[in-house]
């Protein structure tokens, strides 16, 4: 009897192991097939994440090539006006320092000799020695000088902190 019984037990052993075998023989495959195409649709998904990466950063790339041009031509820009500008202001104290210097000539000349008096004889009258408005336009002249220094001051100052930034 006990014979036989390790002859069921091995005959339903026996008959397991073949189940479990020709199982594992058909649906193995399976397994490995379908870990194959997960594999291939994971290394697909990364090439087209890494495309569209590549493909944004072009963009951003072209993007910060037009705005570097664009700053380039906004700065050779500002460089001209700078450049007129400065010639402007060195035109126009030039000008206004010639004008200080006819004034003060022209007031030199047209001021009578303080010694000699309008009336013939005797000291001169006091404040007959300067002609009528000269001493107004003078001021005028000095105030326009002033500011105009104060401008050029105020542009080389904005011209120094602009130089840096180029």
């Amino acid at each position: 009897m006990i014979p036989s019984l390790y002859l069921r037990i091995g005959a339903y052993g026996l008959a397991a192991l073949l189940c479990g075998y020709l199982g594992w023989a058909i649906n193995g495959n399976r397994w490995q097939e379908r870990y194959a195409h997960i594999q291939a649709s994971d290394a697909q998904a990364r090439a087209d994440g890494e495309a569209a990466v590549r493909k944004a950063l072009q963009a951003q790339l072209a993007q910060a090539q037009a705005v570097s041009e664009n700053n380039a031509q906004i700065v050779e820009k500002l460089n001209a006006e700078n450049a007129q500008i400065a010639a402007d202001r060195d035109g126009t104290l030039t000008r206004v320092r010639r004008l200080e210097q006819l004034l003060v000539l022209a007031s030199r000349a047209a001021a009578p000799n303080p010694s000699v008096s309008k009336t013939g004889g005797g000291p001169a009258a006091p404040g007959t020695g300067d002609p009528p408005g000269a001493s107004s336009l003078e001021g005028l002249l000095v105030d326009a000088s002033t500011e105009c220094e104060q401008t050029a001051n105020q542009l080389n100052a904005l011209i120094g902190q602009i130089s840096p930034q180029l």
